[in-house]
């Protein structure tokens, strides 16, 4: 926590993030210091008030508050917060939620029923059902539970799942091949399909549903000619369901069926103009494929061993092994508006919370860095279809598909949380927008569902690298909108991780593999779980064992061959990824003496290296090979002499570390060593170096 311990959110101003205009809900996610919680309102409006996570060591302390509260279809500029000490929801009607079977196969030897969960307010009700659309016919959900996860009269909680079938099995089949014979056994046939519920008592429900191909009784399999779709089966004349039908290319983001209103503004991102999906009914259920099929972006590397720069095409309607898409909407049952209205609190009160713990020394003033790399992302951000959400790796190459600029992919799990950091900041409403779409677009698409780890960026499945597992961005996302598939990513990413590390260790090198180590951190200080603190310590004792004796760190390390080669190379972004991991331990054990020395050692191997390039005592990205200042340059095909006199190299994880030392060891040396590099650097030609200087540069704003 900050020093401003005086501090109260009784004297707090919540800011409207979003456009005014009809709203039936007001949600906010509101850090919480290191204390008991209160029982909080919205503008003392009829709402319901949750914990999410914990202070480490507390387990009563939630790290947030999420607020949710009858808009009455208003959207002031500001919201104030009172304390109740009972229930607000006096009057109101309370929700439903139930699941319902339909459509069962009449077979006595393979009984098989679907499934919808039926959400109800009041007179009104609508259902859902997760399904799938293959070879012109559509299956529905079946073999479901539901569960509910809270229940209030101000708000009920609920998650369902089940299975999709691909291909039907039938009676006949199963009779006629007993035991191992059958060709359904062991081999992955379905997707699964979840959806996660809030349903408030003004009738406003938040609804998460989640398409997601893993596995089970398998390694799992892509699967062939199969699009998502949603069922709303609905008290409504046909001709509602007439009207709503046909292609659905996003440009209507809001319908009403029977009396139920539809805010699919989120999702209408996904379809295009060239892309679009569709909606049609069967009886009185609209059914509604939200985009034509999986896409998958994969730039130069893709282009390079296929000829292709996509992965997957959309046309294809291949829904690839571990794949995933949330669909994310709100409905309403009642007058009120379908519409949820976000709101943050200000920066003061973030880093009140310690949401804001990366201190660097603030930017001088003129200083545009950080504002440069939050613009990046908005600039360069995929706007629409099936990969909404996705930033560039970078800017150096690009190609003009069908009208729209796709750059080198990023599959960045850094970047979002840089991006929910900036939003939280200016508290700007198209920050926050783009940060949670992108945070989703990670979670769903560059996370291998099947594997629990996170895909190679620009490689076709199943590649995979252990220094792409940085989860932050999820775990942000999670604290945003509570939804449990975002914190069960997060939580089996990193541990696998842990695992995937351990197959290899001890090994030559630990550099930018230890990125993972953030995430663990992170689940620690934001859950308080000391699983997550274990594998953190454990993971940042073994960066700090493979510290070479000049203080430098390998590039990565693991396997042989092609996957040794990067453990003999030095690269000072290298140092400063692997010790970030360090970095954040240390925050929240700042007595831990081995870590502060590694981070002081590499930090005087930085400051020993730093050569006059274009006036500017600087570094550049290699600076040798093997302990030898000669390298044979791959691209180039010769050899080249380290370290560069011509090209300088900048990142702001150098802001970091650097204040870091000159804070612990009283020196200033060090914090000028950053400035004099950082006034001649380019803080924002990737995502990486975006990602960082929106972390750990301070701007003077807020």
């Amino acid at each position: 926590m900050s020093a401003e311990n005086d501090m109260s959110w009784e004297d707090l101003s919540l800011k409207r993030c979003g456009e005014a205009g009809e709203a039936g809900l007001w949600i906010v996610s509101l850090p919480w210091p290191g204390q008991e919680p209160a029982d909080l309102r919205l503008q003392g409006r009829p709402g319901s008030c949750s914990p999410l996570g914990r202070w480490p060591g507390r387990a009563d302390f939630p790290r947030r508050l999420f607020l949710a509260a009858d808009a009455d279809n208003q959207a002031p500029e500001s919201l104030s917060l009172s304390e109740v000490s009972a229930s607000s929801a006096k009057g109101i009607a309370e929700p439903e939620a139930f699941m319902e079977a339909f459509d069962g196969k009449e077979q006595p030897a393979l009984h098989c029923e679907h499934h919808r969960l039926v959400l109800r307010h009041g007179d009104r009700s609508v259902g859902l059902t997760m399904g799938l659309k293959t070879g012109g016919k559509v299956h529905w959900w079946e073999a479901c539970r539901l569960v509910v996860l809270d229940q209030s009269p101000d708000c009920l909680t609920v998650e369902m799942g089940g299975a999709i079938e691909v291909e039907h099995m039938s009676e006949e089949v199963l009779k006629a091949h007993q035991g191992v014979t059958n060709p359904f056994l062991h081999r992955h046939n379905w997707l699964n399909g979840r959806i996660y519920a809030r349903l408030h008592s003004n009738g406003v429900c938040e609804v998460f549903a989640h398409h997601i191909n893993s596995k089970f009784f398998d390694g799992g399999r892509p699967l062939q000619d199969v699009v998502p779709v949603i069922g709303f089966t609905v008290d409504a004349p046909v001709e509602e369901l007439d009207e709503a039908a046909g292609s659905w290319d996003g440009s209507v983001s809001e319908i009403s069926l029977g009396g139920v209103r539809f805010d699919l503004a989120e999702c209408a991102r996904l379809a295009t103009a060239k892309q679009p999906g569709a909606m049609s009914h069967e009886d009185n259920t609209l059914v509604w494929q939200p985009y034509l099929g999986v896409e998958l972006y994969g730039g130069d590397g893709s282009e390079e061993l296929t000829g292709d720069p996509f992965i997957f095409h959309g046309e294809e309607k291949c829904f690839p092994q571990g794949m995933a898409r949330t669909l994310r909407f709100s409905l309403s049952l009642s007058d009120r508006s379908p519409r949820v209205l976000r709101y943050l609190a200000p920066v003061s009160w973030y880093e009140h919370c310690g949401d804001y713990v990366f201190g660097a020394e603030p930017l001088e003033d003129g200083d545009q860095s950080w504002e440069l790399a939050r613009q990046w992302t908005k600039a360069h951000v995929l706007e629409g279809g099936y990969e909404d959400g996705l930033l560039p790796r970078h800017l150096r190459t690009s190609r003009t598909l069908d009208g729209r600029t796709r750059h080198e992919p990023g599959w960045e799990g850094e970047i979002p949380y840089a991006q929910f950091l900036a939003a939280w900041r200016t508290g700007d409403s198209e920050d926050y927008a783009v940060a949670l779409r992108s945070a989703y677009y990670f979670t769903d698409v560059i996370v291998d569902h099947s594997e629990k780890l996170v895909r190679m960026h620009a490689t076709a499945p199943p590649a995979v690298a252990l220094p792409m597992n940085r989860m932050q961005g999820t775990i942000a996302a999670y604290l945003e909108t509570g939804d449990p598939y975002l914190l069960e990513a997060a939580e089996a990413v990193t541990s696998n991780s842990h695992w995937l590390h351990k197959n290899s260790w001890p090994r030559l090198a630990v550099g930018r593999d230890a990125c993972f180590l953030r995430s663990a951190v992170m689940l620690y200080r934001y859950l308080g779980d000391e699983f997550y603190r274990r594998i953190a310590r454990e993971g940042v004792g073994n960066v700090v064992t493979s510290q070479r004796a000049n203080g430098s760190f390998g590039d990565q390390g693991g396997g042989s061959g092609i996957h040794q080669w990067g453990g003999y190379i030095t690269k000072p972004w290298m140092g400063t990824l692997a010790l970030n991991s360090v970095l954040d331990y240390l925050e929240l054990f700042p007595e831990e003496a081995e870590l502060k020395e590694s981070v002081k050692k590499f930090a005087d191997w930085l400051m020993s290296e730093r050569q006059v390039r274009n006036g500017v005592r600087t570094w550049c990205f290699q600076h040798d090979y093997n302990g030898e200042r000669r390298f044979f340059h791959m691209t180039l095909g010769t050899y080249v002499d380290l370290p560069s006199v011509n090209n300088s190299w900048h990142h702001e994880t150098l802001a970091r570390l650097l204040a870091y030392v000159a804070r612990e060891w009283n020196d200033s040396s060090y914090w000028e060593a950053w400035s004099e590099s950082h006034k001649a650097a380019d803080s924002c030609s990737n995502d990486h170096s975006v990602a960082a200087a929106l972390q750990f540069l301070r701007p003077a704003l807020g």
